[in-house]
């Protein structure tokens, strides 16, 4: 009986040992080999703009597991509360910056190298399909009006703030009284 739960033990050791390492190698960067190679100009001419705006917004991930753009940046009127505003608006970047510095930023090579992006971007950089994706889809919407849903993601917040605590209210509403009358009736006998 005693080896049977010392091998049961075992065996479950063994099994968490396996699942944390399965969750542990979502974590791991990728290999440092990979570099990212500069989008041509004749590769941007056949970028999609729908799989660009697709990547911006994380609807579908990058071939090297980078974050989406979106967490960061905000584009015209894209997804339903807007963007990241850590980084830049990009609505009008096109007409910011030349097709080279786009594309230096987002290969990570050239004159003009995010501060910020460069340290992701090296261990997670982007395809040269993507590059050109994203490029299309930011000059694409280029002149797009720019909207700040800041209210809404607010409004959002307090009336989910308002909903939970109304909802704590009703699970919890009589459980005070249903304890506390008893003990004050207990008292008031052992008074008198």
């Amino acid at each position: 009986m005693m080896n049977l739960k010392i091998r049961s033990k075992a065996q479950a050791s063994f099994l968490f040992v396996v699942l944390l390492a399965l969750f542990l190698s979502g974590c791991i960067p990728t290999s440092g080999n990979i570099t990212a190679q500069p989008v041509s100009v004749p590769a941007i001419d056949k970028g999609n703009i729908e799989n660009g705006r697709n990547l911006f917004l994380g609807r579908v991930h990058f071939k090297y597991s980078g974050p989406p753009c979106m967490g960061c940046h905000s584009v015209g009127n894209n997804g339903l509360l807007g963007g990241g505003a850590m980084g830049p608006n990009l609505t009008d970047v096109s007409a910011r910056l030349n097709q080279t510095e786009l594309i230096s930023i987002l290969s990570n090579f050239g004159p003009k190298i995010s501060p910020v992006m460069e340290p992701i971007y090296t261990e997670h950089p982007l395809t040269v399909s993507e590059q050109a994706d994203l490029i299309v889809f930011l000059n694409a919407s280029s002149g797009e009006a720019e909207t700040d849903k800041e209210l809404i993601v607010v409004a959002l917040s307090l009336a989910g703030f308002a909903a939970g605590v109304a909802l704590l209210g009703i699970i919890y509403r009589g459980r005070v009284r249903g304890v506390r009358a008893p003990l004050v009736r207990k008292a008031r006998e052992q008074e008198a």
